[in-house]
């Protein structure tokens, strides 16, 4: 009966997962067209500049969320139902110390690196008040991270990823409506809150209307005893997470720093395309990855790598054709008002070969952790030093924005593919001796 009720679990978060997934990807193309209807290009440069900025709080949290879940996952394990219950509320109470710390960090930052960024804009946009009420958003949504791990590492998924769904829709929904609204960048904080406020209420209803989910334990509680013992795992991914923020982030505040509002706002849109045309692309790689696992949990090595060949190539074919028809479209029609937004032709053509080695990359990453291992930390950290640095290179000496970048993911796709085939041939080789 136990292993019947796991099974059903694990479908239904199968089944809800590939619905959060499904709702991330179709829901993108639409936001970017409602982007370029109704903002202008500096309008775009202050949203992707926003957004940006908003993911430094990535950079004061170094991982803490992903340590959490874990240790919340192994002391929700605990035979011992006091014990357990101690862990988790002590965890709990940390999480919530540590996130309050973070918002107000956070907010003196933002404040302190938006007039870096944007005090020497004299154009006509309004900046200050939209992204300082967004700034003020993000706080809040820091101090819901501690209910988030908790549900997450107390195994509580189906519920976590139900509120996510409903959130996801209302965030997309309440910005197209806002942005239709004429109230341009306020919709960014805007949306953020709707989706902050459907989340929580979601949480709320779909867990019979109460809030309780564990015991709260002040006493004996110290912040300084938990964070000496989240230290050991977190200090081995916060560089990782750390680095990550400079890659995906790092192109729209270099462009608006240095090209800046209006161009930003091109190179952010023209990124935007390209990222969603990838997304649903790794979508489909993702989506078997449990297949990919069950196949190596049951020895099924060549299998597995068998099903990963194929859908890599389903998904790669897929995106060059994603792309193909996007210039087709782009030559064809040049008056859309989208190709009004974007990058000339022959830059877009550089930003679409960056995010296919970036696919290559990803995808091959993908299929070597469903053997549990990390193989890609070196990488990764290459990938997020040396693509922004080659992009300011290529800015300086006036290079199409993305050739020299290409280098970098270049590099970085024939390194995890060495890698991950010399892991594979040594996993293999283990197995059959």
């Amino acid at each position: 009966m136990t292993s019947c009720n796991n099974f059903k679990k694990y479908k239904t978060l199968s089944l809800l997962s590939v619905c959060l997934s499904s709702i991330r990807v179709f829901l993108g193309p639409i936001t970017l067209l409602v982007l370029a209807k109704n903002l202008s290009t500096e309008e775009l440069g202050f949203y992707y500049a926003f957004f940006s900025l908003t993911a430094m709080a990535q950079l004061l949290e170094v991982g803490m969320s992903s340590v959490l879940k874990q240790y919340y996952s192994h002391s929700y394990a605990i035979h011992d139902i006091s014990e357990k219950n101690i862990k988790i509320s002590n965890y709990f109470n940390f999480s919530i110390y540590w996130y309050l710390i973070l918002s107000i960090l956070f907010f003196i930052l933002g404040g302190g690196v938006s007039y870096v960024m944007f005090n020497d804009y004299n154009g006509i946009v309004n900046w200050k008040l939209p992204w300082f009420f967004l700034l003020f958003v993000s706080c809040t949504n820091l101090l819901v991270l501690p209910l988030n791990a908790m549900l997450d590492g107390t195994q509580r998924q189906q519920l976590l990823m139900k509120a996510n769904i409903v959130s996801q829709l209302m965030i997309a929904i309440s910005l197209w409506l806002t942005i239709y609204l004429g109230l341009g960048l306020y919709s960014l904080g805007l949306s953020q809150l709707v989706g902050i406020l459907f989340f929580l209420l979601s949480v709320f209803i779909f867990n019979k209307c109460r809030f309780q989910f564990i015991e709260i334990h002040k006493k004996n509680f110290s912040f300084k005893t938990v964070f000496n013992e989240l230290w050991p795992l977190l200090k081995k991914t916060s560089i990782v997470w750390f680095l990550g923020y400079f890659y995906w982030n790092g192109f729209n505040i270099i462009s608006f720093k240095y090209l800046g509002a209006e161009i930003a706002g091109f190179v952010g849109m023209s990124m935007s395309i390209m990222r969603a045309g990838q997304n649903i692309a790794i979508s489909i790689l993702n989506s078997q990855m449990t297949l990919y696992a069950s196949n190596i949990a049951m020895g099924k090595i060549d299998e597995a790598r068998r099903v990963f060949k194929k859908y890599f190539i389903i998904s790669f074919l897929l995106l060059i054709s994603g792309y193909s028809i996007f210039y087709i479209f782009y030559y064809v029609k040049p008056d859309f008002f989208l190709f009004k937004k974007v990058l000339p032709l022959e830059q877009m053509i550089y930003v679409s070969i960056f995010f296919a080695f970036t696919f290559i990359i990803s995808g091959t990453e993908t299929f070597i952790r469903c053997f549990k291992v990390e193989k890609f930390v070196i990488t990764q950290t290459i990938n997020s030093i040396l693509t922004p640095f080659l992009f300011v290179l290529g800015l300086n000496l006036h290079y199409q924005y993305f050739c020299l970048p290409i280098i970098s993911v270049l590099i970085v796709s024939i390194l995890t593919l060495y890698i991950s085939r010399r892991f594979y041939t040594g996993y293999s080789n283990a197995k059959n001796t």
